[in-house]
């Protein structure tokens, strides 16, 4: 039984210490652990009383609020909150919290419940804090905002929030959004490229989908004029290559002299990447128009890689 607490611990991505219990609020727990999983909070009302006294009774009130915490009154979060000070459940469901806030744009509640938040390790919580900041004292929060963003795995709000408000302002530039539309594609993110794009431009946006899940076809049909269509080819150059580097090659080859700096650097610098990873020797020649300061640090590290395998 012991044994299959520490794995519902840790199958729930939760740090838990076991304590003595007996076998009733043993299972309750292992029941809640199974019910919080398929979002079942029938269950997990119903068991919750069964863990009173366990060592684990503070994460068992915690599925239990976190399940329905959308539709919980704010008096009942801050019971939650009150009740369980200092555990770190207690700051997990304020992380949740401010998530939610901040979706709401209830800005008086977040600085609020900000203030009390001591692990600090959300992202995009970080966005949202980083945008009030912007808002409320014009405070230069763009470099903080542009990490973030970038390291998210998928599309948030709270990040995209803030890259809105900021190339409104003007502290974001055009290719700063861009550049993480080309970091989502390129991470198999194509929720988050969208989301990016209609920053800068809702009509592109609504092309993403095709430069990423026909990246040959887009490509062949022809590279246009404008900004927004020359930053989709190389979005679809980028898709493209995660399948058929030497197809994206070729199609790059053709647009090569239409893209400015920045773009032909990271797209030559993703496809340089790709035949790397194929350990192909010649790799480091792919990168050889690929200017460093448009690379990311990822890119950079692999043209690092393309030299020292080709003797360089």
């Amino acid at each position: 039984m012991k044994l299959r607490l520490i794995l519902a611990c840790a199958a729930s991505a939760l740090a838990c210490t076991l304590a003595q219990a007996t076998p009733a609020a043993d299972a309750a727990v292992l029941d809640m652990a199974a019910a919080f999983k398929r979002g079942d909070t029938k269950a997990l009302a119903q068991l919750l009383p069964r863990t009173r006294g366990h060592m684990l009774e503070s994460w068992a009130a915690y599925w239990e609020m976190k399940a329905r915490l959308s539709e919980a009154q704010p008096a009942e979060i801050q019971q939650f909150l009150t009740q369980h000070q200092g555990t770190y459940a207690e700051d997990r469901l304020r992380n949740d919290w401010l998530l939610l806030l901040g979706q709401r744009r209830d800005w008086a509640n977040f600085e609020a419940e900000y203030a009390k938040f001591r692990m600090r390790d959300d992202r995009e919580v970080a966005c949202y804090a980083a945008a009030i900041a912007h808002l409320k004292t014009g405070a230069d929060v763009a470099e903080e905002v542009k990490r973030n963003w970038l390291s998210i795995r998928d599309a948030d709000d709270g990040c995209t929030y803030a890259a809105d408000r900021l190339y409104e302002a003007k502290k974001l530039k055009s290719e700063d959004i861009w550049l993480e539309a080309r970091v989502s594609v390129e991470a198999n993110r194509p929720r988050a490229a969208t989301r990016a794009v209609e920053i800068v431009s809702p009509d592109a946006a609504a092309r993403v989908g095709e430069a990423f899940n026909a990246p040959a076809k887009f490509l062949k049909a022809g590279l246009g004029t404008s900004r927004s269509s020359k930053e989709l080819a190389v979005l679809a150059v980028i898709r493209l290559a995660a399948n058929d580097v030497e197809a994206a090659a070729t199609q790059l080859d053709k647009i090569d002299e239409q893209l400015s700096n920045e773009q032909r650097s990271y797209a030559w610098g993703v496809v340089g990447k790709q035949t790397n990873l194929r350990l192909d020797p010649d790799a480091h020649k792919r990168f050889a128009t690929a200017q460093n300061e448009h690379l990311s640090d990822d890119l950079l590290g692999w043209k690092a890689r393309a030299a020292m395998r080709s003797g360089q």
